[in-house]
């Protein structure tokens, strides 16, 4: 086939589209969906392909997995700080490390998860009154940041030490980003300051870690944490079980694909749920009606079907995981009448699939009813992506709907939350889609009807 390159913007002679991704990458990226299907741009020598059709989603992710791997500039940049865990781990090592952890988010453990995430929640709010002004982003931080290590590392990790790995993790992040935004332009001995920087905050990240779970290795206790999961779990092909370094690197996966990513999706979920009186009307009244004053529970689930479809409304308007990582043909590749050459990067985008007419009619409305039983099943498999898709789903996916669902629930039955007049919002499209500004509401208390009779 001959090379003929997929429509796109028009860049300019070495830079190519830069400047117009450095205005802004979600904005840049919803343009180049109005190409088509397969769109291409180029970042400085690089041609890239997005792709916006979930046929073509799925041949990359599953029927032709094999053709595709993660970016390897990527995969360098995170495995210097996270390891060789899920999400940077590949082919054979990644399968067995999946088989290893799975284990720890089978439904016999989930309950325990839910009262963490449960019992989190009314202890933050603990000090909370109505007219109080609170950052919603920083307090889902906060309390997701409680559920996390408190899930993985149980008791035996106190507030300060959890706060330690999590600052750690966060100022990693920060140097990936620039390394991967620069690293395709500039030589790699300009940023080695940055990563002298990388490595000196993963020293500091493997010393909090790295004693954790020695100490755990030594009293041998399965206190049914994540942790404990690790330590114990033995592959089913040959016995083996994780080395210290295999469960370090699990350990910052998980932290940072189990923190930050609920935090926004709570955070926008409450900027949504301001937005339409109605729609958080009827989510207090499936409240009152399923629970009446007492907590949630992970039994009640089932029963909160109308919180599942705000939960679910809110991923799909503003996912947290709103970019999947930039994979790479590891040989040329036909896909929709184009050839994708070896070494130029695929994106798969779910900010840009969630927002397309063809698949979600009025893609900027928020309404929970895109998501009830009968609507949800005609959705275009591989159009709605929170979690990703193919073999490497998100494994932590069960875990986080959970822990989002009952800590809206129990959040949403006791006060409303309105966005402060003043407070700019704005998408802040890092390893997650934050709010760029924070996000300041006002906390007002919600009567349910069980206690106003």
């Amino acid at each position: 086939m001959p090379d003929r390159h997929p429509p796109g913007p028009k860049g300019v002679p070495v830079l190519g589209n830069l400047s117009q991704v450095s205005r802004g990458m979600v904005e840049f990226m919803m343009e180049v969906a109005t190409y088509g299907d397969i769109a291409s741009f180029t970042i400085g020598p690089t041609r890239n392909y997005l792709l916006s059709h979930p046929d073509h989603i799925y041949d990359v992710l599953v029927a032709r997995r094999d053709k595709f791997a993660k970016d390897p500039h990527d995969l360098r940049t995170l495995g210097r700080w996270m390891g060789k865990g899920l999400l940077t781990s590949e082919g054979e090592t990644h399968r067995r490390q999946r088989r290893l952890v799975q284990p720890a988010f089978r439904h016999r453990r989930m309950n325990g998860y839910g009262e963490i995430a449960v019992d989190s929640a009314l202890r933050l709010t603990e000090g909370w009154r109505a007219g109080d002004v609170r950052d919603m982003h920083h307090e889902m931080m906060k309390l997701t940041l409680n559920v996390v290590s408190r899930s993985m590392f149980g008791s035996s990790v106190s507030h300060e030490e959890a706060l330690r790995v999590q600052r750690a993790v966060a100022g990693l992040q920060d140097i990936a980003i620039q390394i991967s935004k620069f690293g395709m332009l500039v030589s790699p001995r300009l940023l080695l300051p940055m990563h002298l920087l990388l490595k000196r905050g993963t020293r500091v990240l493997d010393k909090a870690v790295l004693r954790i779970i020695a100490e755990r290795r030594a009293t041998k206790e399965d206190r049914g944490d994540l942790l404990s999961t690790f330590l114990t779990a033995q592959d089913e092909a040959d016995g083996s079980g994780m080395t210290d370094e295999e469960v370090r690197d699990e350990c910052v996966t998980i932290f940072v694909a189990g923190q930050e990513t609920t935090a926004n999706g709570l955070t926008w979920a409450w900027y949504l749920l301001s937005q339409q009186p109605e729609v958080a009307g009827r989510l207090g009244a499936e409240l009152d009606e399923v629970l009446g004053d007492r907590p949630p529970t992970a039994d009640d689930l089932p029963r909160l079907r109308y919180t599942e479809m705000v939960f679910k409304e809110s991923l799909r308007f503003c996912p947290p995981a709103w970019t999947l990582n930039k994979r790479t043909p590891v040989e040329d590749v036909e896909l929709g009448g184009y050839r994708l050459r070896k070494g130029s990067g695929v994106f798969i985008m779910p900010y840009v699939m969630h927002h397309l007419e063809r698949y979600f009619p009025d893609p900027f409305r928020f309404d929970p009813e895109r998501f009830s039983p009968e609507n949800e099943a005609r959705i275009e498999r591989y159009a709605f992506l929170p979690f990703g898709g193919g073999e490497r789903i998100c494994i932590g996916a069960g875990f986080a709907m959970m822990e989002a669902k009952l800590i809206l629930a129990t959040l949403a039955q006791r006060f409303r939350f309105a966005l402060e007049p003043t407070q700019r919002v704005a998408l802040k499209p890092l390893v997650t889609l934050a709010p760029k500004y924070g996000l300041r509401m006002r906390l007002h208390d919600r009567v349910s009807l069980a206690a106003a009779r």
